[in-house]
């Protein structure tokens, strides 16, 4: 071996461990305001958003074992992924997190704490090379009293004090996934939303931000929208059709007749087998929040890469890998929240 090859070895040992971060899944709950960077390095922190005390928010990496910053999701931004000081909240890593997942590998180029969303190489945000979807449904009442949104979602101020009553399954996202980039595939163009009129009209019972605000859906387009082939419109529009679908199966009807009650997950999942097939639930992964992972927040359906809305259920996830378990994150025992004050 020549000394320059030796050098480039070398190198390759010692820097290469430190330039990733190890992905997780968590909480975050701050106990004190903070600053919330997009690159903790440069210290950039677009919109100078801060930790809300108090506020429980999703964790997702850390910049390394037993590193002192954390990366959260702050969902009602556009950049939702952002670096903050361990010293500023309590972190609560779930046992459900996988220690075989393999680690985040930043790309060099752009800067080592997540400024480019994980991308590996910059196959990670290059549009139309997905392979398949998650759909993201949420359920609003678990989402707006137990997520932690701190009275910035103003569609949760409205539900919670009882001025609006949101019992139909709601929209988070549509996300196309790609393999070998875990969740970092996204953000592939700064193409603008720019929906008409009509389709708002129509996504908005789905997505009850629209009512007050475009800030969640200009996220959504921009992290996950730009990356598949579909318009803007088409692609919220597609959205809507698939939670339509999902809120008149027995899922939907399951959440309303059980609205305040606790349920057990098994029992839960047995139903759904039963009435939607167990190809649909094999497909399907609970979300749960709050304290003890115990509120039903969101599901998320995998679908394959070519979607067709008139499709049965069965055949809409045929294709689709099994998600690795219905529960999900999700204590055995869990609440379906009523909408309103409580």
């Amino acid at each position: 071996m020549n000394m320059k090859t030796f050098l480039f070895a070398l190198i390759i040992l010692v820097v290469v461990p430190n330039c990733y971060a190890e992905k997780i899944e968590g909480t975050f709950t701050a106990i004190k305001s903070c600053p919330a960077y997009k690159s903790f390095r440069k210290g950039h922190n677009p919109g100078d958003i801060q930790t809300v005390p108090g506020r429980t928010y999703e964790a997702v990496e850390v910049n390394k074992e037993n590193g002192a910053w954390t990366l959260v999701l702050v969902p009602e931004i556009s950049e939702s992924r952002r670096w903050v000081a361990k010293e500023c909240g309590t972190l609560d890593i779930s046992p459900d997190s996988s220690p075989e997942r393999p680690p985040v590998i930043v790309d060099n180029n752009k800067n080592d704490d997540g400024d480019d969303g994980g991308s590996i190489g910059g196959k990670c945000n290059t549009a139309n090379t997905y392979d398949s979807n998650v759909l993201a449904l949420s359920w609003q009442a678990g989402f707006c009293e137990h997520y932690g949104y701190s009275g910035i979602k103003p569609e949760c101020e409205y539900l919670n004090s009882g001025q609006i009553i949101v019992t139909n399954i709601t929209i988070h996202g549509l996300w196309p996934n790609k393999d070998g980039c875990g969740h970092s595939y996204g953000n592939c163009s700064n193409e603008r939303l720019n929906l008409e009129e009509d389709t708002v009209s129509i996504i908005a019972p789905w997505m009850p931000n629209w009512f007050y605000s475009d800030d969640f859906g200009s996220h959504e387009w921009t992290k996950h929208g730009t990356c598949q082939e579909r318009s803007d419109d088409d692609y919220f529009l597609l959205i809507k059709e698939l939670a339509e679908k999902f809120d008149k199966s027995s899922l939907g009807d399951y959440l309303r007749t059980n609205i305040g009650e606790t349920v057990s997950v098994a029992e839960m999942e047995s139903y759904l087998s039963a009435k939607l097939g167990k190809a649909v639930t094999k497909h399907i992964e609970l979300r749960c929040t709050g304290s003890g992972k115990r509120f039903v927040n969101e599901f998320w359906v995998s679908l394959p890469k070519k979607i067709d809305p008139s499709a049965t259920l069965d055949e809409l996830v045929r294709g689709a890998a099994e998600q690795p378990k219905f529960q999900g994150n999700c204590a055995k025992q869990i609440y379906i929240e009523a909408p309103g004050p409580n």
